[in-house]
């Protein structure tokens, strides 16, 4: 049900412009929304299930990543996304941009399997708390919509706003 709804939206939004207002006002929202319940999880539980040292490591991990979330949202919302709606359908995205946002999401995809690692792949314990139950859940939402987004701007967006190099004749 979920691809189907996703699927349908993508094809409402197959053009620049659409792929932006897409990513800025569903993709984006539900990130946001995701770390928030995440960071609210872990500035009011303390730690009753796991050891204390990967508690802390899982806590440090996610910091990292909602803070590389955050400066990437800012660079895509305020100057990125901008420059590709106010320049029409002839606009090319100049080449390092892609590819300083490809970095960017990789690191992004590199915290996310180091915190899978830690929470051992996701699989709640029935010994858990069903707050951290919940929290662990919210994360690996959170790694699904973070890898969706990567999907839709690696795959859809960037590609259709590169130069494209004119085959020889």
């Amino acid at each position: 049900m979920l691809m189907k709804q996703w699927d349908t939206k993508l094809q409402e939004a197959l053009d620049p412009t659409g792929l932006c207002n897409l990513i800025e006002k569903e993709c984006q929202r539900d990130i946001r929304n995701s770390c928030h319940k995440i960071a609210d999880y872990f500035s009011q539980e303390s730690n009753k299930v796991t050891p204390e040292p990967v508690y802390e490591l899982v806590q440090l991990l996610f910091v990292k990543l909602q803070d590389e979330l955050d400066h990437l949202f800012l660079k895509e919302n305020g100057i990125i996304f901008p420059a590709i709606k106010n320049g029409g359908p002839s606009y090319i995205i100049p080449p390092k941009i892609p590819e300083n946002i490809h970095q960017t999401q990789q690191v992004m995809i590199n915290l996310l399997l180091k915190l899978r690692q830690l929470l051992n792949n996701y699989v709640v314990q029935p010994g858990w708390c069903k707050e951290w139950k919940a929290c662990v859940n919210e994360l690996f939402f959170l790694e699904r919509q973070i890898h969706q987004w990567i999907y839709i701007e690696q795959s859809l967006l960037y590609p259709s706003i590169s130069s494209k190099t004119q085959p020889a004749e």
